[in-house]
């Protein structure tokens, strides 16, 4: 992808394992400067370390999105050390509670929402008065195909989701007048939580059973499928495309029909 990314500055969440990392890797290699967030210190710092190597600025900030005094705090670090943020990338998110509706802890149901939402709402509000008074930047909330079609077992991970996709739309309208793009993506990989649905057992149900069944037919994407979509969405290649979710990596329906 070049340097397609060169004097860009970009905060990524959830950036400490799995499909995040992939994506740090691709932006510090798009030459991106980055400020890197995750609730775990030990993996952040290592990203941190690794993405050096590039030759990039990278400001990794250990925060909770679901907390708004943390995500507050996090955006002032970031405009502090850089002075803007070109883009962010609200990638942050659990899989949540599995298990029927009638069945799940709903404290855990509502965490699910908090994280996957709350915390995408947080994230955007803090950066959005810094991109509006500059009359540009792009937004990148992470979704899933799970809040277009129901993910069984799922439901506060499915409506969350769904919730991300259609904040998403509505964003990108309020802040169209001020050069702002906002997207949603629905990115897939084997990741921690693709384990987790593929070990939830019973509680997981149909969802489980289906994500068992690819690991074993060998269909197990590579979480760095999803990095491509991704630059494209956070440089001016995508300066005309706002309000849209686009799926990173669907699978052809010659590799779905190995698992029906």
């Amino acid at each position: 992808m070049g340097q397609m990314l060169s004097g860009k500055v970009v905060l990524l969440t959830g950036a400490g394992r799995g499909i995040g990392r992939a994506i740090a890797w691709g932006l510090a290699e798009a030459g991106a400067d980055l400020i890197i967030v995750s609730r775990t210190r030990d993996e952040i710092e290592a990203v941190a370390a690794e993405l050096n190597a590039f030759g990039r600025e990278v400001l990794p900030i250990v925060a909770d999105v679901s907390s708004r005094t943390a995500v507050e705090e996090m955006g002032q670090k970031a405009l502090a050390r850089f002075g803007r943020i070109d883009v962010l990338i609200n990638n942050a998110g659990v899989q949540g509670v599995a298990g029927r509706v009638w069945e799940v802890d709903p404290e855990a149901w509502r965490r699910t929402l908090e994280i996957n939402l709350w915390g995408t709402f947080l994230c955007c509000r803090t950066v959005l008065p810094a991109m509006i008074a500059r009359c540009r930047g792009k937004i990148i909330n992470v979704s899933s195909g799970a809040g277009h079609s129901p993910m069984v077992s799922y439901s506060a991970y499915s409506a969350s989701k769904a919730a991300v996709t259609h904040f998403t739309r509505v964003l990108a309208e309020e802040v169209k007048p001020f050069g702002i793009n906002v997207n949603a993506i629905g990115v897939w990989g084997v990741s921690r939580l693709w384990h987790q649905v593929a070990e939830a057992g019973e509680a997981g149900g149909l969802s489980s059973r289906r994500v068992r069944e690819m690991m074993a037919a060998g269909i197990q994407p590579d979480p760095k499928e999803n990095v491509p979509l991704v630059l494209f969405l956070a440089s001016a290649a995508s300066d005309h495309i706002t309000g849209q979710y686009i799926e990173a990596n669907s699978l052809p329906a010659c590799l779905m029909q190995r698992v029906d």
